[in-house]
């Protein structure tokens, strides 16, 4: 019986420490690329924000606003990961008064950042940080399939300036793009080490396609709209 107990033990140890390798309540070093999104309780950082509008080959609207996000408090979910609850303000200008917009969540753990808005939950980033590296964004949500590589790295380790700030290590995420005669629509994200998310933009542009009222195959906008929020504090 003694021998029986000793082989099951040596069985299980394997497994044992196989599940405590998945332990999603212990957080990811930064040696992993976790600082490339430091978060703390008290941490804010406020954007500065412009939305335009596309019509037949011009600009026809620029609006600019400012976003905040206060990181107000961190508690353990019901799973034992660990959360921190973000706080979105935003302002028509730099001197008006911030009205309340959001609230968002942030969950790190050893594998990945998750970020949890409207009750929607996205992978930001994965650990470790590596150029190249793709994954699924919404692989905790049912917007695709458990499959679907929609998001990856590139340019790990890269200066970036943006806002009149200079950046001496970034990186940057792209979902997954699309790119042709047709349209444009791209989303990145760029992370700067040790201070967090540095520039957000969307750019969804339809192109002509008829050649009858404007010129096919020059990227001749016909209507699209672009969103962009540069850190600015």
């Amino acid at each position: 019986m003694l021998r029986r107990l000793v082989a099951l033990s040596a069985g299980l140890l394997p497994l044992l420490v196989s599940l405590a390798a998945c332990d999603n309540t212990t957080e990811a070093p930064a040696e992993l690329g976790k600082d490339y999104y430091p978060i703390a309780v008290g941490d804010e950082r406020i954007f500065n924000v412009e939305d335009k509008v596309w019509r037949n080959g011009q600009v026809v609207s620029t609006t600019p606003s400012q976003l905040r996000e206060q990181i107000t408090e961190a508690y353990r979910d019901a799973a034992g990961t660990l959360t921190y609850k973000v706080v979105r303000s935003s302002r028509a200008t730099a001197t008006g008064a911030w009205r309340a917009d959001s609230v968002q969540t942030l969950t790190v753990n050893s594998r990945n950042l998750l970020l949890t808005r409207s009750n929607l939950r996205t992978v930001e980033l994965v650990f470790p940080v590596r150029d190249g590296e793709e994954w699924n964004k919404n692989a905790f949500n049912d917007r695709d399939t458990i499959v679907a590589i929609n998001r990856r790295y590139q340019e790990v380790g890269s200066a970036f300036t943006s806002g009149g700030r200079s950046y001496d290590n970034t990186v940057t995420t792209y979902d997954e793009i699309q790119d042709n005669a047709i349209y444009l629509d791209v989303q990145r994200r760029v992370y700067a080490k040790g201070v967090g998310p540095v520039l957000r933009e969307v750019r969804k542009l339809n192109y002509c396609q008829d050649a009858r009222t404007c010129n096919v195959g020059v990227n001749y906008v016909v209507t699209g709209t672009e969103h962009r929020e540069t850190l600015v504090q």
